[in-house]
C-alpha cells in the first residue's frame, strides 16, 4: 500500500507552477486570502523566473484577499503574464475561474511560447501559486 505523497507550499518564497500530472505527488497551499482555503493539485512543480518580483507582485494585487475571481481579474493578470519574460506562454484558464483565487490561478500552459527550462511535456493545465497574504 502506497503512502499519500504531499507537498506544503506554505512557505513558498516565489511565484510556482504545478503542471498538472500523473506524479503521485499532490501539492497544496494556504489560498483565497482571508478564506484560508487549503486547494490541492497532483502534478509536477517548477519555479517561474521573476528575479524582480515583477510577476508576483502584479498577481498579488490583483487576487489580494479574493476567494474567486472574475473575468476582469483573468485579463488583468493575463497582461501580466504575457508582458513578463518568465510567465509567457500561461493564460487563465477561463473555465476554471470558480476555482481560482489569490495564491492558487489555474492556467493554460503554451510551451511553445514559454520560457521554461523544461523538455517532454505536453500537459497543457496548471496551477500559479505563490504565499497568501493572510
Amino acid at each position: 500500500m502506497q503512502t499519500k505523497r504531499e507537498v506544503c507550499l506554505y512557505n513558498l518564497e516565489q511565484l510556482a507552477l504545478i503542471i498538472k500530472s500523473e506524479s503521485d505527488v499532490a501539492y497544496y497551499n494556504q489560498a483565497g486570502g482571508y478564506a484560508c482555503l487549503k486547494p490541492s493539485s497532483e502534478g509536477i512543480l517548477i519555479l517561474i523566473d521573476d528575479e524582480m518580483r515583477a510577476i508576483l507582485k502584479g498577481l498579488s494585487s490583483i487576487t489580494i484577499n479574493k476567494p474567486r475571481l472574475t473575468d476582469k481579474d483573468a485579463d488583468q493578470i493575463d497582461d501580466i503574464l504575457n508582458s513578463n519574460t518568465g510567465s509567457k506562454g500561461l493564460i487563465v484558464d477561463r473555465n476554471k475561474l470558480e476555482d481560482s483565487m489569490e495564491a492558487w490561478v489555474y492556467v493554460l500552459i503554451n510551451y511553445q511560447n514559454a520560457n521554461f527550462d523544461i523538455k517532454g511535456f505536453k500537459e497543457v493545465e496548471g496551477i500559479l501559486t505563490w504565499n497568501n497574504s493572510d
